[in-house]
């Protein structure tokens, strides 16, 4: 195994700039990015959205997308907690690759579906298609910015639990803030709740907090 890709860190990934860049830096991480990356600073910012979700969510907040899969670790967050279905998207095929081989104690998948997607451009999916929405890291400097929002109400059916990870200097920098609160307006979707979590537990980075928006569609 090339142990060089355990040296791929925050400073790369948010230099990314185009779709283009992101395949090239995640197919490169993806089969150390868990051993390497995440160990190294502890992440724990899918935990966090597995039990925002896992507190919020009702018998109707079923199938679960998961945007921006990665690896898998928020859907094997999730399948810890409880019985959802839960399918994946991720730009990068690698990374897909490593949430494929991701299984519960007994054997079967986390998760049913795997798509390679760029939430940048429509999907290609129909509507109403899943009861709910979460993501760990998708919403960051060099990634997806809040224009993602309209193709993901239109796949996510009519009261679908959104639990969505931002990064705290993107959710300022790029007008997510502004954004929900004109789809609140629109009446898109109900008022969000931001929440304030913990992306690793040790590090230089310990301190800064992720938002979490956690609301439903209308």
């Amino acid at each position: 195994m090339d142990t060089g890709d355990e040296e791929l860190d925050l400073e790369e990934a948010y230099a990314v700039e185009t779709p283009d860049d992101n395949r090239d830096l995640y197919g490169r991480w993806a089969s150390t990015y868990e051993s390497g990356f995440a160990a190294r600073h502890a992440y724990v910012y899918h935990e966090r959205v597995a039990a925002t979700f896992a507190d919020a969510a009702g018998p109707d907040d079923d199938p679960v997308l998961d945007i921006g899969c990665g690896t898998g670790l928020v859907g094997v967050a999730l399948r810890a907690l409880g019985g959802w279905t839960i399918d994946g998207l991720d730009l990068s095929p690698e990374m897909l690759d490593e949430a494929r081989s991701k299984a519960v104690d007994d054997g079967s998948p986390v998760y049913r579906e795997l798509h390679v997607a760029d939430l940048t451009v429509p999907l290609g999916h129909g509507d109403d298609t899943w009861g709910a929405v979460v993501s760990a890291g998708t919403f960051t400097h060099g990634h997806v910015g809040h224009d993602a929002f309209d193709e993901l109400y239109r796949i996510a059916r009519p009261g679908a639990l959104f639990v969505v990870g931002i990064n705290p200097d993107h959710f300022e920098g790029e007008g997510f803030a502004d954004r929900f609160r004109s789809d609140t307006d629109a009446g898109r979707i109900t008022a969000p709740e931001f929440l304030r979590v913990p992306t690793y537990s040790i590090g230089e980075n310990v301190d800064r907090l992720s938002v979490l928006a956690v609301f439903r569609t209308a």
